[in-house]
């Protein structure tokens, strides 16, 4: 991942034949590695890495907030396809964060927000706390 995404920031690509890659995984998957990152579409752990099809399990969530469902999916990765890494891949001007900081409420965003807001309570900050700050 790290060489992914070495070649990623100089513009050097591999050049990936995404069809064969699709039908070299048909029987079975294995990929190295399971991440949970986040929804935002400025993001894409697969291309800011350079990865293929079948390289690894991804979980995209706004804020990267983990809940029961993302768990077992990391536990299927982990102990039942042999993942061997997790990682936990965060971003900057993550609107999710964003969002917790300035108490935006909407729908069932406002239940995910609330799991990131002990996160924004912890950090030291003087001074008003704006996403604007």
């Amino acid at each position: 991942m790290k060489k992914g995404n070495e070649r990623f920031r100089s513009g050097v690509r591999k050049n990936r034949n995404y069809l064969n890659e699709q039908k070299a995984s048909a029987s079975g998957q294995h990929p190295a590695a399971v991440l949970l990152s986040c929804i935002d579409s400025r993001a894409p752990a697969e291309v800011i890495m350079d990865l293929g099809i079948g390289d690894i399990f991804n979980s995209r969530v706004a804020g990267n907030v983990e809940n029961s469902d993302i768990l077992g999916s990391m536990e299927f990765a982990c102990k039942l396809a042999g993942s061997k890494v997790v990682l936990v891949m965060g971003h900057t001007a993550c609107g999710a964060i964003k969002g917790a900081i300035d108490n935006a409420e909407l729908g069932n965003l406002t239940g995910l927000l609330a799991k990131i807001k002990p996160a924004v309570a912890a950090t030291g900050y003087s001074g008003e706390r704006t996403s604007k700050n």
